[in-house]
């Protein structure tokens, strides 16, 4: 049954990666920060914010860098990106909800330790050096899409775990009852002989009686 649910988990997941590739696109624009307006690339994902946030998280994690948040935006400085020859890159970026399940992320791509204010560089020439124009969203989504499967490989795994659980609480539960269903037998049965033996006393006594009365209505006879 759990092959079954890991089929059936991993069909959902390449069709939902398929899916997320269509739908997911990269386009420059503009974004204020720190009161100045900066080149960006704005990238549309077709997943609930909170779960971009962490995915880019562990995106970075995964690459040495922690996220700090400052001034409304998520801050990776020295980051490294495979799409612009490994080359390091100071990275800001904000994550906005963009409808139901999808996000809209702006991301200022920067030299390291560049001021923002007084930048030198051109966001569009280091965007643009990936062929394609896909410097980020070649990594973002499919590290979304593996988040995506191991989350819903978890929920699965742990509904399992909870219907396992269920189960043997059940099993436990009936093997109790039916010890209990076995003692009341005992005991009926125990009952069932202490009648009978109460029956043959009550019988016995009703006799003595019986014969002890018959004595002494012979003993008035006979005076």
């Amino acid at each position: 049954m759990k092959n079954v649910i890991l089929i059936f988990m991993a069909i959902a997941f390449m069709w939902q990666q398929a899916e997320a590739q269509k739908s997911s696109r990269q386009y420059p624009g503009k974004v204020k920060y720190q009161k100045t307006e900066q080149d960006a690339t704005i990238f549309d994902i077709p997943y609930p914010a909170d779960q971009v946030e962490e995915g880019l998280k562990e995106l970075a994690a995964q690459r040495g860098v922690k996220v700090k948040e400052k001034n409304g935006f998520y801050e990776a400085r020295n980051l490294a990106m495979d799409k612009l020859g490994g080359k390091k890159h100071d990275v800001y970026y904000k994550v906005d909800k963009a409808g139901k399940g999808n996000s809209k992320v702006s991301m200022i791509i920067a030299e390291p330790g560049e001021d923002l204010a007084n930048r030198t560089s051109s966001h569009a020439v280091l965007a643009g050096t990936a062929a394609g124009g896909a410097v980020i969203l070649a990594s973002i989504v499919p590290h979304l899409d593996e988040q995506d499967f191991n989350m819903l490989k978890l929920a699965q795994e742990e509904d399992i775990k909870k219907a396992e659980k269920k189960l043997a609480g059940l099993q436990d539960e009936q093997s109790k009852l039916q010890k209990k269903l076995s003692d009341i037998n005992k005991e009926i049965d125990k009952n069932a002989t202490d009648q009978r033996n109460a029956t043959s006393e009550l019988e016995s006594k009703k006799s003595e009686l019986a014969k002890f009365l018959e004595k002494r209505e012979g003993g008035k006879k006979k005076n």
